[in-house]
């Protein structure tokens, strides 16, 4: 089982697109098993969920040079914390190279580099394992927001004039008015935008905007096997939102059989109980130092039958009751 994860604020423009045609966006997240709320706060969906969902759009619309309309209303706050990074550099290489060395964090998987050649830089992007039919749209994806953060960056106008595609060559580009006199050529290895090099010694403008107020990203405990980490955050990504799946429901979301995930969790040294004892864990550990709700309350946030069991399975795991802990490590 491969399991990579993705930011799923970056699908908010797809969501407005959706919506803006009429379409409804919550049927097509539904299809591909996203809570719509993750698409505003932010949390991790896996990666194929999100190429799954793109490829859905553009098929179901039948509108080819949908990924690159909707990405014209592309803000940076749909980065997150990308864009907060972003944004705290003094030049545009800089922000750029912080803004692409994060998005192999955001977007598990891709590799996104800049390649100087003289006057020429190209913004790079390579991802080495097919996992969806999405995958072509992702490039188009990319390429839209490639753009968008340049048109962000600096503070002239600027459209771009060539690109390379991996694979296979499309002519949607040329449907938006950004990329209507862009050429595209064929490349072996990546998808890159070409922008002058004279842009990267830029300093930033004061005028980025992002979202303070985002989610920031969230990972699991660091002694988890990568596998049981990934899984962890899924699950935490959706615990505000809605009742934790069961293991065949997760099975659904990351595509795998039910044995298959069973496999790897055993693999990791966890069964999917003891995962979803870890995460109540670091929950309650958290509503207990930074809330002051009731013992009983937090109990039946986490799903807990009653305090009884909370106290219990608490105490399992750190030797003292919930009050004590909350006692313990009061400010």
């Amino acid at each position: 089982m491969h399991l990579e994860l993705f930011d799923a604020r970056m699908l908010s423009p797809l969501v407005q697109f959706l919506d803006q045609q009429g379409a409804g966006s919550q049927a097509y997240l539904d299809r591909v098993h996203v809570p719509g709320e993750l698409i505003h706060e932010g949390g991790w969906i896996t990666k194929k969920q999100a190429y799954d969902f793109t490829y859905d759009i553009v098929q179901r619309t039948g509108c080819r040079e949908a990924v690159y309309s909707a990405y014209l209303n592309f803000e940076f706050a749909h980065l997150g914390p990308v864009a907060a990074a972003m944004q705290a550099c003094r030049t545009v290489k800089e922000s750029l190279e912080v803004g692409l060395r994060l998005g192999s964090v955001a977007y598990e998987g891709n590799e996104y580099f800049l390649h100087i050649d003289g006057d020429t830089t190209w913004i790079c992007y390579r991802e080495p394992r097919e996992i969806s039919r999405g995958q072509e749209y992702i490039n188009d994806m990319t390429m839209i927001v490639y753009y968008q953060l340049i048109r962000g960056l600096i503070a002239e106008p600027w459209q771009p004039e060539r690109m390379l595609l991996r694979k296979q060559l499309n002519d949607r580009h040329h449907l938006v008015r950004p990329f209507e006199n862009c050429q595209a050529s064929l490349d072996a290895n990546v998808t890159a935008l070409a922008i002058p090099t004279g842009f990267l010694s830029q300093r930033l403008p004061s005028s980025i905007e992002t979202d303070e107020n985002g989610e920031e990203w969230r990972f699991g405990p660091d002694e988890m096997a990568p596998t049981a980490e990934r899984l962890y955050r899924l699950l935490a990504s959706r615990f505000a939102y809605r009742s934790l799946p069961t293991l065949d429901q997760l099975a659904v979301i990351v595509s795998a059989s039910p044995a298959t995930l069973k496999r790897y969790l055993a693999a990791s040294g966890i069964t999917y109980r003891g995962l979803l004892d870890r995460l109540r864990f670091d929950e309650a550990c958290q509503m207990l130092h930074e809330t002051e709700m009731p013992i009983k309350e937090i109990a039946q946030e986490l799903g807990y039958s009653g305090t009884n069991n909370f106290t219990r399975s608490f105490r399992r795991m750190t030797g003292v009751t919930p009050g004590a802990y909350r006692q313990n490590n009061s400010v």
